[in-house]
């Protein structure tokens, strides 16, 4: 087992111990994405082949949920363990063009986003999910948290841009009867922060990686999140409603990551993400 370099808590395997999983020594091996709760790394082997190699932290649930799903949309995949709270996994290296480098038209885009939209609800499995809005009740005790410790933030300083009158307002929208029929209406299981760098093409349909906060939620949530990859005016294809959840998606996730994933740093990031989460809301129905 070694430590990342600059993030103690990820722990990873070593060349030594990847070579008693594989069986093929390890050429090269490059880090693509870091950050304090993953680390995803490329693997050269010497016999020519390719894998991803990924260590996570909680509260991801990927490594449970790639174990429960069936689904050709995903890639196949070996769970190779604990270290310390880390799962740790072996993932196929997909030689395929990402859906953001197609180069698509705008209407080609909407038209694969509401495909991979529609394959995720074929899902099969008993799946582990990170968050369940679906009912009224499950809802409103989200919101509610949210928006309380939301407000604990804006006080401390922490996101002090973030107004006492614009959460009071929030308050109101989440009660209100056409988001709690939204909410309710159809939810399942969803990818949850799906981008057009996170589907390739393959020569037999998708693959969609990074399943680390799948929830249950409306179906469309994934849509717009994928068209905001895109940079794709959400008001032409998508019920305001389902943006407004989408941001309020986004604004739980900053204040989670500020409040309790990273209590003892103020990072201005997380702040910005609550801003731009707001905005969506706002954007779309009068607080």
């Amino acid at each position: 087992m070694i430590t990342h370099p600059v993030f103690s808590n990820l722990k990873l395997h070593s060349n030594g111990e990847l070579y008693k999983v594989l069986g093929v020594g390890i050429e090269k091996r490059r880090t693509m994405h870091e950050w304090p709760l993953s680390c995803v790394q490329e693997l050269q082997l010497y016999n020519g082949t390719k894998w991803i190699y990924k260590s996570q932290r909680p509260p991801t649930v990927e490594a449970s949920f790639y174990e429960h799903a069936r689904s050709d949309l995903l890639p196949t995949h070996r769970y190779l363990g604990k270290f310390d709270h880390c799962d740790t996994m072996i993932l196929e290296y997909i030689d395929a063009p990402l859906l953001c480098h197609k180069g698509c038209e705008e209407k080609d885009f909407v038209e694969h986003g509401r495909q991979i939209v529609t394959e995720i609800g074929h899902i099969e499995g008993e799946l582990p999910v990170y968050l369940d809005i679906s009912s009224q009740d499950a809802w409103i005790d989200f919101a509610q948290m949210t928006l309380k410790n939301l407000r604990k933030l804006a006080d401390d300083g922490r996101f002090s841009l973030i107004s006492a009158k614009a959460i009071e307002n929030l308050k109101s929208w989440v009660q209100s009867t056409n988001t709690l029929k939204t909410v309710t209406n159809g939810s399942r299981v969803i990818h949850s922060d799906l981008k057009g760098d996170q589907v390739f093409i393959t020569a037999d349909g998708y693959r969609v990686i990074d399943w680390q906060r799948p929830i249950i939620a409306p179906p469309d949530v994934d849509f717009v999140s994928l068209l905001v990859s895109q940079k794709i005016d959400l008001m032409k294809y998508v019920d305001p409603e389902i943006i407004r959840i989408y941001g309020f998606l986004r604004l739980y996730w900053a204040v989670e990551a500020q409040l309790h994933l990273f209590p003892d740093q103020k990072w201005p990031l997380f702040q910005k993400w609550a801003l731009e989460a707001i905005n969506y809301i706002k954007n779309t129905v009068r607080l």
